[in-house]
């Protein structure tokens, strides 16, 4: 059967939309609890169209849900969505314990059902972790991480979650350890310099944000890269991890640090842009 590949800048921005990904984390009782937030992306000044990021916290539990498709002129070239949920709780080894991760990826008439199920105790070092798919992977992919090299890791939505809690303090720098069923990788989070965004067209935010680096760190199922190629899911020819640059800040006064602004100049030889375009305060769930 023959594979239908995602085209490279709509594979690149579905990192970039889960890696915009990274929620609140919520400290205090007056701090917003139930967030929705709206995320425009452009891949070489193509409108990848809305990315919607819902979060909520219940003590020491959190959910996650985002959603993105293909929007503008590539909409007419390819129907392409993607939906993803996870949930857990804080605390553990990398500072969240996941319990479940689901995503549902569709392009044209293909779909791809992933799960990433966490077994008890959660949050330590061996806390196992079963992936299944339908349909189901090939014997490559199925064995491309060692099962010895699974355990004790978290999806990357998780990673986001924990990172987000981290950058609370000021301060984005930390590491995770990521298996995302077919990839085992670091999630790392180095601090860069802060710059002030002003509101416009194409964000509402308007404030001082922090900076931080996003890199990606190979540990298993990563290909080398084929000459000149920029596909940031394979190993990089010169070992450099590919990444990208984040800013998070407060666009709620007194509220949870979000992602504001992302900026990749270096993935498949195009610039790749995110705005925060809408927040909203959601009652909590029932």
């Amino acid at each position: 059967m023959t594979t239908i590949a995602l085209p490279r800048p709509v594979r690149a921005a579905a990192l970039i939309l889960s890696a915009l990904a990274i929620p609140l984390s919520g400290h205090a009782a007056e701090t917003p609890q139930h967030l929705r937030l709206g995320y425009d992306v452009y891949v070489g000044g193509l409108k990848m169209r809305r990315m919607t990021l819902e979060t909520e916290i219940k003590g020491e539990d959190y959910r996650v849900t985002v959603g993105a498709e293909a929007g503008d002129m590539l909409a007419r070239l390819i129907k392409w969505s993607y939906t993803a949920e996870a949930d857990g709780r804080f605390g553990g080894v990398n500072g969240v314990a996941p319990r479940h991760f689901h995503s549902l990826r569709t392009l044209r008439d293909k779909s791809w059902d992933a799960t990433l199920s966490y077994a008890a105790p959660y949050g330590t070092r061996d806390t196992a972790v079963t992936f299944t798919q339908t349909p189901p992977p090939s014997p490559d992919d199925a064995n491309a991480v060692p099962a010895d090299q699974r355990p004790g890791t978290v999806d990357l939505l998780s990673a986001a979650v924990a990172i987000s809690r981290h950058a609370e303090g000021g301060d984005c720098a930390s590491r995770l350890p990521v298996y995302d069923g077919r990839r085992r990788y670091d999630v790392l989070m180095e601090s860069r310099p802060r710059r002030h965004i002003e509101k416009s067209d194409y964000t509402v935010f308007d404030g001082d944000a922090i900076g931080c680096h996003v890199a990606i760190l190979p540990v298993a199922g990563f290909q080398p890269a084929g000459r000149g190629s920029q596909n940031f899911w394979t190993a990089a020819p010169d070992g450099k991890p590919r990444g990208f640059d984040l800013w998070v800040g407060r666009p709620i006064p007194g509220g949870p640090v979000v992602p504001v602004r992302l900026e990749a100049g270096e993935l498949f030889f195009t610039h790749v842009i995110g705005h925060l375009v809408q927040v909203d305060v959601l009652p909590p769930s029932p």
